[in-house]
């Protein structure tokens, strides 16, 4: 009897056993496999901060801020519509706006899919008392990049912004992954890798509420590396609120070694805010015109035309031409901008009253051919090598262009237009002021650079080359260029001024029909021993002498009593 009890007692032992077995296993098994599949070891990534930017002053033009964004948890949500719900009502945004972000970041049921970037501190510490209460959302820091000096300098350092399918395709064997930001235009674009941190990373143990159990590993993120621009930022904010009612493009340069001191292209935009509004804007805020523009350079190709005749021999600083307001070639009529005439010209008068007569001589006897040589020379046609993406190289024209381009023959009036930077001919006011530059110092072509150093290290071995050009057609040139502001009939004479010497060679090109013609004024600073070059375009500004030497006054006044 006591054997046979014992034996019951066994059975119905193994059959609550297989009963709870079965439960546990069947009937509960899937609510199980979920809460252990969601007991699981987590990786957060931890963003490395980017390097900052600075100006050639340590003035920080491109800063990092700390945000916060809120993300969600696919698989640890059990009532998303719920939790969306009250992440609505806290961040007072739609839940539509949630869904939408949602739907367009969702990765996989594991991976942290943002839903909001850029909340209030408030707000993020609200979120985080109710964490337990709200399964899957996580409040992290964001580095937020902000640019102090907005419009003004933004053609120069650029943006950043979330890596696109393309940029990916070709980048992600240096590291780069889905969401990661990384540079899109300027200086944030070109020295993106430098700039960019390395990311770290937490691993962490979550239980199945999605709390944190404990840190299994930790690695540190690593800044990114400092970049010192050649840039003023004092000097280009300065510029940029003296452009910014104008369309056009300024451009300050060290003759001595090609540091670019200020840049401004106008009108620009506000790399702190969405750019969804100016992408298609009928002024094209986007277009970096000092490097992107191509422009007929006008009466400042003259430089040009002035040095070719001297170096070849074709004219003497003292031979004149008869100008009486109008040169006949063939069957068609040229026009001098005075169309009195300006009388007897020799070239130093020439350049001073910008003669177009004059220029129509010489460039008849040069030819296309030598013009086009020392145009190429000067660096024209080709692009400077600035580290700035999207530079164009420009357009001199030949007898074999032509041909080729437009089915036609070169005419001499083609070779008299070409001779007053007018005609075929396009230039970058970047490439106008390496022409500048190279008069002002002695003949020397400097390679334009807007990048001091990277970290610890100072960048130097640009490429500066040495040009034959005999130093006494530079002085011819520079002092007709001094007697172009000083002299009482010279063009630019509004930009004269108290505080320094100045040398200057106005611009007007005419662009056709009803429209007002482009202005140029380019020169350099002190007259005697240049440390400044420079050029200011102003699309139909009309006369070079008017607005924009008016500017370039300005302007030298200004870097005159701040550079130091």
């Amino acid at each position: 009897m006591r054997i046979k009890s014992i034996q019951y007692s066994f059975i119905t032992f193994f059959i609550l056993l297989g009963f709870c077995l079965y439960y546990l296993q069947i009937v509960k098994g899937p609510l199980y496999r979920g809460l252990s599949y969601r007991n699981s070891i987590r990786l957060l990534n931890i963003t490395g901060p980017r390097g900052i930017i600075y100006d050639t002053k340590k003035r920080g033009v491109a800063l990092n801020e700390l945000s916060f964004g809120v993300f969600i948890v696919p698989q640890e949500v059990e009532d998303f519509d719920a939790e969306i719900n009250a992440l609505s009502e806290i961040l007072g945004v739609s839940e539509s706006l949630l869904k939408r972000n949602y739907k367009r970041n969702y990765q996989a049921p594991f991976a942290p899919c943002e839903l909001i970037r850029d909340i209030s501190k408030r707000d993020a510490i609200i979120i985080e008392e109710l964490k337990l209460d709200m399964q899957g959302v996580l409040v992290k820091e964001i580095p937020l990049r902000r640019y102090p000096y907005k419009e003004a300098l933004a053609h120069v350092i650029g943006y950043i912004g979330e890596i696109d399918r393309r940029e990916l395709f070709s980048l992600k064997s240096y590291g780069y992954r889905v969401k990661d930001f990384i540079g899109k235009a300027g200086i944030e674009k070109v020295a993106d890798n430098f700039l960019r941190g390395k990311n770290g990373g937490m691993q962490i143990q979550v239980n199945n509420r999605g709390q944190q159990v404990k840190v299994l590993n930790v690695r540190e993120p690593r800044e990114g590396r400092d970049v010192y621009l050649t840039i003023d930022a004092q000097f280009q904010l300065f510029i940029w609120r003296m452009m910014r009612s104008e369309k056009g493009a300024a451009i300050f340069m060290d003759p001595r070694n090609g540091e670019i001191l200020s840049l401004v292209s106008s009108p620009s935009y506000d790399p702190n805010i969405s750019l969804a509004d100016v992408l298609n804007a009928e002024d094209s805020p986007l277009l970096n015109r000092a490097i992107m523009g191509q422009y007929p350079p006008g009466s400042l190709f003259k430089l040009v035309v002035a040095l070719a005749g001297l170096e070849s021999g074709k004219i003497l600083a003292d031979q004149s031409f008869q100008c009486r307001g109008k040169l006949d070639i063939g069957s068609g009529e040229f026009n001098c901008w005075n169309l009195d005439g300006h009388g007897n010209m020799a070239l130093r008068d020439a350049i001073i009253q910008s003669c177009n007569v004059y220029f129509y001589n010489t460039g008849i006897l040069l030819g296309v051919e030598k013009i086009c040589e020392y145009a190429k020379l000067l660096g024209f046609s080709k692009k400077t090598g600035i580290e700035l993406f999207g530079e164009t190289k420009g357009l001199v024209p030949s007898r074999v262009w032509k041909r080729i381009e437009k089915g036609e023959g070169w005419f001499t009036g083609d070779t008299a237009n070409l001779s007053i930077g007018q005609g075929y001919l396009l230039a970058t006011p970047l490439q106008v002021v390496r022409m500048i530059a190279c008069v002002a110092n002695g003949g020397m072509l400097v390679e334009p650079h807007v990048v001091k150093g990277v970290g610890e290290t100072w960048i130097s071995g640009h490429k500066n080359i040495r040009l034959k050009i005999k130093k006494e057609n530079l002085d011819i040139i520079r002092d007709a260029m001094r007697g172009v502001v000083e002299d009482r009939h010279g063009t630019g004479r509004l930009a004269w001024n108290s505080y320094v010497t100045l040398s200057g060679k106005t611009g007007t090109s005419q662009v056709g029909g009803d429209l007002r013609p482009h202005a140029w004024f380019g020169g350099f600073a002190p007259s005697e021993n240049p440390e400044i070059s420079f050029v200011i375009f102003l699309e139909h500004g009309g006369s070079g002498g008017d607005i924009a030497a008016l500017m370039v006054r300005k302007a030298m006044e200004y870097w005159f009593i701040h550079k130091k």
